[in-house]
């Protein structure tokens, strides 16, 4: 199993937001945890990736324990993270930014190998590539800030809100270099949406949070057919 999380407790302060989560995703999965807002699901990212240091539980990459461990070393061990909100450094090129991202790979030849294999997934920062990230649209800079986690060339790629204020047509956009990405670069991908039917459809499995407790746990598939029951839980019912 790529990923293993085992009773993982966190929280901001002393208030705890995070009360003893398991999951896992294995080689090539794409795996989805939804769950209404507030639901825990950023918390759960940024303790798993060590933004936030976890209180209990026990977090496994790769069958090394990395619970705790600084992001940087994260990233370097081949774990990739994009929060909600994630922001580019808008007064420097869509390739610097690129650039930025492989900081981790001390082969500069390899960087801008995949910097070119991202362009190739993402024709318009190849169009773009000596603008100003400032300037670019939000589905633009989305599509930026997913292309410097994968220029690290990571073995799984935490996704935080992806369609987070992009336009319906930019979300399709998205979901689908979400889905080549994982094909393409042979990379397993832990997405985190409130909007579920997009991360569903392209979903091996799904767990649904509520108020930082595990309530479903199973195939996407299976729950995107139950439309009822995906309602209920997602109101955390």
């Amino acid at each position: 199993m790529l990923l293993q999380v085992t009773d993982l407790q966190a929280g901001y302060g002393k208030k705890q937001v995070i009360h003893g989560i398991s999951l896992e995703v294995g080689e090539g999965e794409i795996v989805a945890v939804l769950g209404h807002n507030g639901a825990g699901k950023s918390a759960l990212m940024n303790a798993i990736f060590g933004v936030i240091r976890p209180t209990g539980g026990r977090v496994l990459f790769q069958g090394k324990d990395i619970t705790g461990q600084r992001p940087s070393d994260n990233v370097r061990d081949g774990l990739g993270y994009s929060p909600q909100g994630a922001e580019v450094f808008r007064t420097m090129t869509v390739t610097d930014n690129l650039m930025l991202g492989g900081f981790p790979v001390k082969d500069q030849r390899l960087v801008m190998e995949r910097i070119s294999r991202v362009q190739e997934l993402f024709p318009a920062l190849y169009e773009r590539r000596g603008t100003r990230a400032g300037s670019l649209s939000g589905g633009e800079r989305q599509m930026l800030v997913l292309g410097a986690v994968l220029v690290s060339s990571p073995k799984l790629v935490i996704l935080d809100e992806p369609s987070g204020g992009l336009s319906p047509i930019m979300v399709d956009t998205m979901y689908e270099a979400i889905r080549d990405v994982a094909a393409t670069l042979h990379a397993s991908v832990l997405l985190v949406e409130q909007e579920s039917s997009h991360a569903l459809e392209i979903a091996d499995r799904a767990y649904v949070l509520a108020n930082g407790r595990l309530i479903y746990e199973g195939g996407a598939k299976d729950l995107a057919r139950s439309e009822e029951d995906l309602g209920r839980l997602l109101l955390g019912l």
